[in-house]
């Protein structure tokens, strides 16, 4: 930790308020000060890693010509980053549309010959019945798509009991031209959610990168987005160290204190790149 003859002036110090930088790690609400930010860029990945293992890495990037250390926010505060997530997300998504493609292969392969239809007729019980029990999107519009993929996902599991009947039946024939309209209604709506869904992921998923001087050197720390740019005042603030003496906490060199926020909203976690000490 700091010593109390290295410890920089408080932020507010010159003026009695404050312009900082808000954004969001899972839900807490943090803030940077403007006056510590000397860029602010897009994350394109253009970066140079050092793998040490799957977990723990050093990622550099360049800024006005020189190598700059980046910091990955929700890694610092021992969270996942939401852009993680998605990227995972977009994986699932695109995995659970292929295997919706190769059931309806396997259930118009079984109509027309004698093989044996194995896959899931539940709903619930493929991989992706099972996972979309369970998922709930953060972002509205994402939640808006995903609860479209009930009707259609129960509408094409049911397909398996209903042709398969009708071939025992001896109606191959309109068992067969069901199969070809709904394949593509109904397989052709489930595709077209897949991929509005990875289209919403994609939009939300942009990182971005704060160039911070940290008084000592030059670091970038990447978020998943910005929430706003606001402005503080003196009164407003309290140090970390008059709320809470807890020593894990107060390991985090960079948290200042706490910004009180308007209209009920939980207060506000202030930092201070000039004390960060990685």
């Amino acid at each position: 930790m700091e010593t109390a003859e290295t410890i920089p002036p408080s932020l507010f110090s010159e003026h009695d308020y404050l312009e900082v930088i808000t954004f969001y790690v899972a839900s807490t609400q943090y803030a940077t000060p403007v006056s510590e930010v000397r860029y602010i860029e897009q994350d394109k990945r253009k970066t140079t890693r050092i793998e040490v293992n799957t977990k723990l890495g050093a990622e550099v990037t360049t800024y006005q010509g020189k190598p700059v250390p980046i910091y990955d926010f929700a890694e610092l505060m021992g969270c996942e980053a939401d852009y993680v997530k998605n990227t995972r997300l977009l994986q699932i998504l695109k995995d659970r549309e292929k295997d919706h493609i190769q059931w309806m292969d396997a259930l118009e392969l079984s109509l027309r010959t004698d093989t044996e239809f194995v896959k899931a007729r539940d709903p619930n019980a493929c991989e992706f019945g099972k996972w979309y029990s369970t998922f709930k999107a953060d972002d509205e519009l994402l939640a808006d798509i995903m609860q479209d993929f009930d009707e259609p996902h129960k509408r094409i599991h049911g397909l398996a009991e209903q042709l398969l009947g009708m071939k025992t039946e001896g109606r191959l024939d309109d068992a067969l031209e069901i199969f070809e309209i709904e394949k593509h209604r109904t397989l052709g709506k489930l595709i077209g959610l897949f991929e509005a869904a990875r289209e919403r992921l994609d939009i939300i998923t942009r990182p971005i990168l704060l160039y911070i001087n940290t008084g000592k050197k030059m670091i970038a720390v990447r978020l998943n987005a910005i929430s706003d740019i606001v402005t503080y005042y003196r009164n407003d603030f309290t140090t970390q160290q008059d709320v809470d003496d807890n020593e894990a906490i107060l390991n985090l060199s960079f948290v200042a204190g706490y910004l009180e926020n308007k209209d009920n909203k939980p207060p506000c976690v202030l930092l201070d790149w000039r004390m960060f000490n990685r």
